[in-house]
């Protein structure tokens, strides 16, 4: 007897012994759990959530954001000596084998949370079949989790792992759909409820088994009431609770910056602090829906908004347009597509300039087509100026100075200050892009310019900009506080505004603002930024067709000083930072004065940098004195010239010169426009008739790529005729003809 008795003890330990010597478990795959992306504001509030890997809805919080309801009552419903077993329940296996026992055939289980949550962790991913030999494995495992985890962590897990009905997994995401709230704002009621859910995750869906919900939710109160868990009137209020009529959807706001943050990772189960302002993205989205009325159907806009302060991106739209329901091309992110920048990378050239000494906002520039051998590139309105100022050449953003700044400051050296400001998609030569550069012929993004003005906006120092709250920014200073005061100090201007964007701005806010429209009216472009924000706004058609309104001026800039009246509308304005000083300068030239110079102003000079050559313009011959202007000034008046001619005469395209069309556009139209016509003017293509137009304005029509006579002709019969070339980059890419652009 002693010898079986002793049979029956030894062989249990034994083989309890072998199991436990050959059955291991990993804690790391029960705590890891590749829930869905779920992407929360700077201030804390979920605002997307998507699919996890599993295409399910899963959402783990820590315990202590489970609230005080969830977590009692799971414990007292499903494993009520949970906190004093060792990871399986001794009495309730005695219990459950004695009434399998008495009723032949399986009356209750013995399982626990511990139990429960190997299942859930490892058996069902394992997908093992739920047979004696795989309990038994379960219970081995339970006992070694307990020694490596805590008791609220394997509570924790459970409760982030349990299914509630469909796809739901995890008692935060259950909270959201069943009730749309957080699983610490939920009652008492709601709490039973959902663990009610768990004996029969299909059989106690209240959305779809509302009586056996709501009969399940009130046996766990009652039990709930008998443990002295809840009073007598806490569990009669949870009784009077109605049960959730709908599911609510899961907020997935923000989708752009969602897809933004999404593809900057390779780990998409998890939890994403961002830097959005959902109250700022908010603004922004109904900003910019307003704004889409003054617009066809096809063109969109996007825009972003950074905190100078941080570089951190807090607001963000992609596509206006977008909609769940709408058009597929809604769902295309413009502000990530490459796009012509028009004119707004003028300020990084006058910039490097003015670090380098070369000039102040006075020194004296040519806006004429002298010394450009006759393809001098035109401004927006297809006049010249004659001379003007550095400050007015960029405040007005015209062209011939602006490449006059590129030349002297040299091309290599701007080049390189746009490239590590972040406009990554410059990558190629200066030599490649030639004057081009400077008047938008390259690609750019609106995340490019955000993060290159946002250079500026903060007087030089750069950061990439940042999408997560955990990232570690590195700064780099690119320019001095004091180009950077003066760029912004010249773009503080409003005459290009419209009157009702003046109004917007009042008398006393200020921002500085750079515009630019790209080559053929294809994009919008509008800059704009004070000390404490830069927004950057583009408006567009995303597969680049032209539309006359496509204007910076008037598309873009109006647009977003709504957006930084509203995001900043007490902010101030820079303070004059040191080593920037006045001195007396010629009225004329910009430089310091000589005896001979008559008029003098006071304009800043960068301590130590700034060359400070006399003025050459103001000179002595034959005893008097005289203002001497280098060539390229040899116009008859030096402000506001407009050049007027009494013969027909092509001034767009300019006679000789060289287009490059961007290589996926649908449409590549040329603007052609005469001076010195009468009545109509009738253009013509290669002999081939395209249309007509009125003498003061300009006509489009494509132009396929190759060696082209255009031709135009007016009311009193004068016709004259211009050869140009047409190159799309891809097809025919030699850097001599490319250069021949201007």
């Amino acid at each position: 007897m002693r010898r079986v008795i002793l049979f029956l003890i030894l062989v249990p330990v034994i083989m309890f012994g072998w199991l436990w010597l050959n059955i291991d478990v990993n804690p790391d795959r029960v705590t890891t759990i590749f829930g869905s992306p779920a992407l929360y504001d700077s201030n804390g509030k979920l605002f997307h959530v998507r699919l996890s890997q599993a295409s399910e809805w899963q959402i783990p919080i820590p315990l202590e954001q489970m609230g005080k309801w969830l977590p009692l009552v799971a414990v007292n419903a499903e494993d009520g000596r949970f906190f004093r077993h060792v990871g399986i329940d001794a009495l309730a296996l005695l219990r459950a084998a004695a009434q399998d026992l008495f009723r032949g055939k399986v009356v209750s289980g013995a399982s626990t949370i511990t139990t429960q949550v190997i299942r859930l962790a490892i058996s069902e991913q394992e997908g093992r079949k739920r047979t004696p030999a795989t309990k038994i494995r379960e219970f081995i495992m339970a006992m070694k989790l307990e020694l490596e985890l805590t008791k609220q962590k394997i509570l924790e897990c459970y409760l982030n792992r349990a299914p509630f009905g469909g796809n739901i997994r995890g008692v935060q995401t259950a909270s959201l759909i069943y009730f749309g709230k957080t699983a610490s704002q939920i009652s008492p009621g709601e709490a039973c409820l959902l663990i009610g859910m768990l004996k029969g995750p299909t059989l106690y869906r209240p959305d779809t088994k509302p009586e056996a919900a709501m009969k399940r939710r009130n046996e766990i109160i009652r039990l709930m009431e008998r443990k002295k868990i809840f009073t007598h009137d806490e569990a009669q209020r949870a009784i009077l609770e109605e049960l959730p009529r709908r599911k609510f959807e899961l907020p997935s706001r923000a989708w752009h910056f969602s897809e933004l943050v999404l593809s900057q990772t390779q780990d998409n189960s998890r939890r994403f602090d961002t830097t959005l302002n959902l109250e700022t993205q908010t603004n922004l989205e109904s900003i910019l829906r307003e704004s889409l009325s003054d617009f066809p159907s096809d063109i969109t806009l996007s825009a972003g908004i950074v905190d100078n302060k941080t570089a951190a991106l807090i607001a963000w739209v992609g596509n206006a347009r977008f909609s769940y329901r709408s058009d597929p091309a809604s769902w295309v992110d413009c502000g990530r597509s490459p796009r012509s920048p028009g004119s707004t990378l003028k300020p990084f050239a006058y910039l490097a300039a003015i670090d380098e000494g070369e000039m102040t906002p006075s020194t004296l520039l040519a806006d004429t087509s002298t010394a450009f051998s006759g393809r001098a590139p035109r401004n927006f309105d297809l006049q010249y100026r004659g001379a003007v100022t550095a400050r007015s050449a960029l405040s007005e953003s015209l062209n011939a100075p602006a490449v006059r700044v590129l030349r002297t400051t040299g091309q290599d050296r701007i080049l390189a200050l746009m490239r590590s400001a972040g406009f990554s998609h410059l990558s190629q030569s200066a030599k490649y892009y030639g004057d081009s550069l400077i008047l938008g012929g390259c690609d750019v993004t609106v995340l490019e310019e955000l993060e290159a003005f946002t250079m500026i906006a903060s007087l030089g120092i750069h950061r990439q900009l940042k999408t997560l709250a955990e990232t570690v920014q590195t700064s780099e200073r690119l320019a001095s506080e004091a180009g950077c005061w003066l760029i912004s100090d010249i773009l503080i201007h409003r005459g290009e505004l419209s009157l009702f964007a003046r109004g917007t701005l009042g008398r006393q806010w200020r921002l500085a603002l750079k515009t630019g429209t790209s080559y053929g009216l294809r994009d919008a472009w509008a800059a704009a930024w004070t000390p404490d924000y830069t927004v950057v706004v583009w408006a567009g058609n995303p597969d680049g067709t032209s539309w006359a309104g496509l204007v910076g001026a008037r598309a873009s800039a109006p647009v977003a000083v709504k957006i930084l009246r509203v995001v900043s509308p007490k902010s101030g304005w820079y303070e004059r930072p040191e080593g920037l000083s006045r001195h007396e300068v010629c009225a004329l030239s910009g430089k310091p004065p000589t005896a001979l110079c008559p008029v003098k102003k006071y304009e800043w000079f960068i301590d130590g940098k700034t060359k400070t050559l006399p003025c050459d313009m103001h000179t002595i011959k034959a005893g008097n004195s005289i203002v001497s202007l280098p060539a390229e000034f040899n116009v008859k008046r030096t402000e506001n010239v407009r050049k007027i001619s009494t013969n027909l005469k092509i001034i767009s395209p300019v006679p000789g010169a060289s287009y490059f069309m961007a290589p996926f556009d649908k449409e590549r139209k040329i603007p052609m426009k005469t001076e010195g016509a009468e009545g109509h003017v009738f253009w013509y293509i290669d002999g081939k008739y395209l249309g007509t137009s009125l003498p003061d304005n300009t006509f489009f029509h494509d132009m396929p790529d190759g060696s082209h006579v255009v031709s135009a002709a007016d009311d009193t019969g004068r016709s004259v005729s211009v050869n140009i070339k047409v190159l799309t980059p891809g097809k025919n890419t030699q850097v001599e003809q490319i250069e021949r652009l201007f």
